[in-house]
């Protein structure tokens, strides 16, 4: 056997090297000395969001997707609009799309005439057509360079709920120290996406009064803009470490055949893989799709559980005991590739132990989804052995046996519960996909305006976007030749030996 102290050396490289990879892949370092409240659902984020801007003495910033046109939506902005009138410095970046109805309401018109700057992200532009399909689905709120929110939820009352309907569930944080100056050059690069950036001064100024440290969290501030695919690299990464658990929730699963196969051969490799989705959505075709999914995960050993109420919204992530992802970010292409997204990635074993009792409580509320007796069928009642590959030497008897009565606490659960089979959802989802396909196909061969219409106006609005925007290039550079050109006149020539 080696010395312990190669072996010491030989883990500390392996970490390094793991660090320096995600690193990399996340676009973000690891950052200590933080502090990390989980909040969860709208009775934990939405009191605490409104004291922290009531409270606020310096600046207000707010990056999100939808701000209702609701009663919570509009207690929000009463918070923002009596700080901006108090003197604070209030910036609010709305999605444009994500806010529609507010902005048709002229809810931020009223907030603009009380002080607050309002930015939209995105709005339609002849220029930027295709800019429709990215977002910006970050949910962040940041008070006094103080504290940071991050989360799934927006600020809307779709997520307490109303008489006779069960609030949405999700889950967000609260975050302290070091790692708040992340989040405002985050949101300070959104405000330059948007042609309006912040002066150098205040940036510093702001970044400046952050703590140099609060707690003893270990994180990392992700920041996915368009085209960076941060978040999918890191979530590719940690599905290929994970070595024991990998607990995923998410509320619009349509993962890429890249992200699927990690998925797969993480589960065949004997890792615990589950995956917690809605059953209804507030996007239903999104669900569907989902469902279509299910059998290549089921087949590999991915257990998949879908939420019993009316809206799971929650977009979190752990493994191994020691590894969460909370954040904005879904497992599919629009968050990973074309949206601006903000997610925190907490390498903190008690976060995770937070975490993992949560989900485990969110599938007391859920319905397996198993194959069907003539396939290969992981189910409840007869589960597969758990694999000891790769488990640490340090384990303890007692970790086992808890572990096996959880087990065994899940098989009866379980029981109770029921389990549904993926037959009758895959059925459902393709025949819903199937007849909207031929409805579309029978429209469009009965009337071929439909397609060649929209279709010429939109290459029409393209084409002259691109001749546009052609022009203005050669103007802009007609112009920079015109100033070099009067920069070289103006310039006398150098002599000789002097």
């Amino acid at each position: 056997m080696p010395p312990d102290n190669q072996i010491s050396h030989s883990h500390d490289l392996a970490r390094q090297l793991a660090d320096r990879v995600f690193s990399r892949s996340g676009g973000a370092p690891l950052v200590g000395g933080n502090t990390v409240s989980v909040l969860f659902d709208s009775h934990d984020n939405f009191p605490a969001w409104l004291e922290a801007i009531r409270t606020a003495t310096t600046m207000v910033l707010v990056e999100m997707y939808l701000i209702g046109a609701d009663p919570y939506g509009e207690a929000f902005c009463e918070a923002l609009a009596e700080r901006a009138e108090a003197g604070l410095r209030v910036i609010v970046i709305h999605d444009w799309l994500g806010s529609l109805a507010a902005g048709w309401k002229g809810r931020f018109a009223r907030l603009a005439q009380r002080g607050v700057q309002m930015v939209s992200y995105n709005p339609p532009t002849l220029g930027n057509l295709l800019g429709l399909f990215g977002r910006d689905h970050r949910k962040l709120i940041i008070a006094d360079s103080q504290v940071a929110f991050i989360s799934g939820l927006c600020a809307s009352s779709r997520w307490e709920g109303s008489p006779g309907n069960e609030a949405w569930r999700d889950t967000g944080i609260a975050l302290r120290g070091p790692l708040v100056a992340e989040a405002i050059s985050a949101f300070a690069d959104t405000l330059s996406a948007c042609n309006q950036p912040l002066d150098d001064a205040t940036l510093k100024a702001w970044i400046d009064a952050v703590p140099e440290a609060s707690g003893t969290v270990a994180a990392r501030l992700i920041a996915t803009t368009p085209a960076t695919a941060h978040m999918m690299r890191l979530d590719l990464l940690v599905a290929g470490f994970a070595r024991h658990t990998l607990w995923l929730t998410d509320a619009y699963f349509v993962g890429t055949s890249l992200y699927m196969t990690a998925l797969k051969e993480a589960a065949r490799d004997g890792v615990d893989v589950r995956l917690l989705v809605p059953r209804s959505s507030d996007i239903p075709w999104i669900a569907t799709l989902s469902r279509t999914l299910y059998r290549p995960l089921l087949d590999a050993g991915v257990r998949v559980f879908e939420w019993n109420g009316p809206m799971i919204h929650a977009k979190t992530a752990m493994a191994d005991g020691r590894w969460a992802r909370i954040g904005s970010s879904n497992l599919n292409i629009s968050s990973w590739l074309a949206n601006r997204e903000l997610d925190i990635a907490i390498e903190d074993e008690g976060i995770a132990v937070i975490m993992a009792e949560q989900f485990l409580a969110d599938l007391d509320n859920a319905t397996e989804v198993v194959l069907s007796p003539r396939h290969r069928l992981p189910v409840l009642d007869h589960p597969r052995p758990a694999r000891r590959r790769g488990r640490p030497r340090t384990a303890s008897a007692a970790t086992a046996a808890a572990r096996q009565a959880a087990r065994i606490g899940e098989v009866v659960g379980a029981a109770v519960r029921g389990t549904r089979l993926v037959d009758s959802g895959e059925a459902g989802a393709y025949l819903a996909i199937g007849l909207m396909l031929i409805v579309c196909a029978i429209a469009i061969a009965v009337f071929p305006a439909l397609l060649a219409y929209p279709l010429a106006v939109i290459l029409v609005i393209s084409g002259g976007a691109l001749l546009l925007r052609a022009v203005s290039l050669r103007a802009d550079v007609r112009a920079q030749r015109k100033k070099q050109h009067k920069a070289s006149r103006e310039t006398p020539p150098e002599h000789p030996g002097k």
